[in-house]
C-alpha cells in the first residue's frame, strides 16, 4: 500500500457527532424560571413583590430563581 492510500484510509475513519435541538422538560422549566426571575426583578423596581412568601429572602429571589433556571437549562448539555 502506498503512503497516499494509508492517509486516505486513516482520514475516512473520522467520527462525527450530530447535535440534536430537542427541548427537554428541564430546559422548558429552566426557561420559565429565568423569565420569572426577570419579571420579579423588573416588578420589584416598580414596588410589586411577587415573592412575599419568602420573607426577607424575597430580596434575593431574582438571583435564586435565575440560578435555578440556568442550572436546569444547562443540565442536559454535554461537555465539549
Amino acid at each position: 500500500m502506498t503512503n497516499n492510500n494509508k492517509r486516505r484510509k486513516k482520514m475516512s475513519k473520522v467520527n462525527t457527532r450530530t447535535q440534536e435541538n430537542n427541548f427537554s422538560v428541564l430546559q422548558i422549566l429552566g426557561s420559565l424560571f429565568l423569565i420569572f426571575a426577570v419579571a420579579d426583578f423588573a416588578l420589584s423596581w416598580m414596588g410589586v413583590n411577587l415573592t412575599p412568601f419568602m420573607g426577607s429572602a424575597s430580596r434575593f429571589s431574582p438571583i435564586i430563581f435565575g440560578v435555578i433556571g440556568s442550572v436546569l437549562i444547562n443540565m442536559n448539555k454535554e461537555d465539549g
